[in-house]
Order: C-alpha cells, then sequence, then structure tokens
C-alpha cells in the first residue's frame, strides 16, 4: 500500500511505498526534499481525518529547513530553522492565526497544519477614545472664538468708564487713556483678533477721551498764547 503526502513546496500529492515510511523524499516537480510520515500517521491520512493531515504536515517539516513565520499583523520573522518554530510554538509565540512558507514570496500554509491545538491570538485592543470634556457645545463654541477669529475679550466697558472720569473729574490723564486704548482696541477688532461685541462701548470711551484730551490741549494753547501775549505787551 502506498503513503500519499503532499509536497510542502508545490502541493502536489505523491505517492511513497510503505518501505520508505519516515525516510527523505525528493518531489519530482519541484525537487523539493520532505520526510515520508511513519506508519501511524499513514494510518491518519488513510482515515481522512484532519488530524492525519496536520500529522503529515508536521512530519514533512525537516530539521535541515528553513522557514518564515507571518504574524496576523503583518511583520514576517525568518528564516529560522525548524527546531527554532518549534521552541516559538512551545513558547506561546505563533498563535493559530500566524501562517508559515519555507520561502517569504512562497505559498502560506496555516500554522495549525503544523502545530495542531495553537492558541488563537488575542484581539487587538481597540483604540482609545479621545478626551471629552463636560462642556456644552456652545461653551465650546465661546472658548474657541465661536468661528468669528477672535481670542482676546473686548475692554469696552473700562474704555468707557475712563472717558467717563476724564470729564468727571477734569482729567486729562483718564482721557488720555481712554483714547489710546480705545483706538488699539478697535484696530484690534478691525483685525478680527478681539471680540466686537464691545465695540460700541469701546467707540464711546474713546470718543469721550478725544473729547476732553483735545479740549486740554486748546485750553493750555490758548492759555499759553495769552500768557505769551501778556508778555510781549508787558515789554512795550
Amino acid at each position: 500500500m502506498a503513503i500519499e503526502i503532499r509536497c510542502p513546496g508545490c502541493s502536489r500529492t505523491l505517492r511513497v511505498p510503505d518501505e520508505h515510511a519516515g525516510k527523505q523524499v525528493r518531489c519530482p516537480a519541484c525537487q523539493q526534499i520532505s520526510i515520508a510520515p511513519g506508519a501511524g500517521a499513514a494510518a491518519g491520512a488513510a482515515g481522512g481525518g484532519v488530524a492525519g493531515e496536520d500529522a503529515a504536515a508536521q512530519a514533512a517539516a525537516s530539521d535541515s529547513q528553513t522557514w518564515h513565520l507571518r504574524t496576523p499583523n503583518g511583520p514576517t520573522y525568518g528564516p529560522i530553522t525548524w527546531p527554532q518554530l518549534r521552541q516559538w510554538a512551545a513558547e506561546g509565540r505563533v498563535s493559530s492565526n500566524c501562517q508559515l512558507a519555507e520561502d517569504s514570496d512562497g505559498r502560506w500554509r496555516p500554522a495549525t497544519d503544523f502545530f495542531p491545538g495553537l492558541p488563537t491570538a488575542p484581539a487587538p485592543a481597540p483604540a482609545p477614545s479621545p478626551t471629552t470634556y463636560p462642556w456644552s457645545a456652545q461653551q465650546a463654541a465661546e472658548m474657541s472664538g465661536g468661528g468669528r477669529g477672535y481670542a482676546n475679550p473686548h475692554r469696552g466697558g473700562l474704555i468707557l468708564v475712563l472717558g467717563l472720569l476724564g470729564f468727571m473729574m477734569t482729567c486729562p490723564i483718564f482721557s488720555l487713556m481712554a483714547w489710546v486704548m480705545g483706538s488699539h482696541d478697535l484696530a484690534e477688532m478691525r483685525a478680527g483678533r478681539m471680540d466686537r461685541s464691545g465695540e460700541g462701548l469701546t467707540q464711546a470711551g474713546q470718543i469721550l477721551g478725544m473729547i476732553l484730551s483735545v479740549i486740554c490741549v486748546i485750553g493750555c494753547g490758548i492759555t499759553l498764547f495769552i500768557f505769551l501775549f501778556a508778555a510781549v505787551a508787558g515789554n512795550f
């Protein structure tokens, strides 16, 4: 009775006489050398069971052959010897999702054809979800500028108060501050770098500051003119 084995190189079915059981067999098509299964493996293969096919595939692996291992995630390792591959399988480094081939470009076969009962590789951990914060959509829009393109809050209330204090206290310092700050903030609002909701308050404070500042400048100029005129008239 002949023993049927599958060539690991070209997958061709080979018929080997019983007296060659356990010996090396060369495939006439691809010249691949394999080992014919023993009597026990041949009996299992004749029964048509999956275990018989696995045993034949495992027996076909020779210690002198080199192998390549492809993991489920994609990386390929090799070339490695058959004893080293068996050691990896014993250490649990080979799972049922892995594939084996004698050449990295050759025909890949499931690792379970050579090592029955391999554990299944654990499923990859899910990617962490992006961190969320307890902010409402409106609050997030306000913090990011609401799509209006500004980043700084306005100072319209402060500028208006400085303008009013300048008028009430007749203090040109407050008026000058309101004028300068108002001009700067209005330029920032027009450039889109400041909240434009305070544009009205900022303009009001700026105008008050400008009015009192101009009045003070005119008053100082008139006073100086009168003083100089009086000084010149006194000399005559």
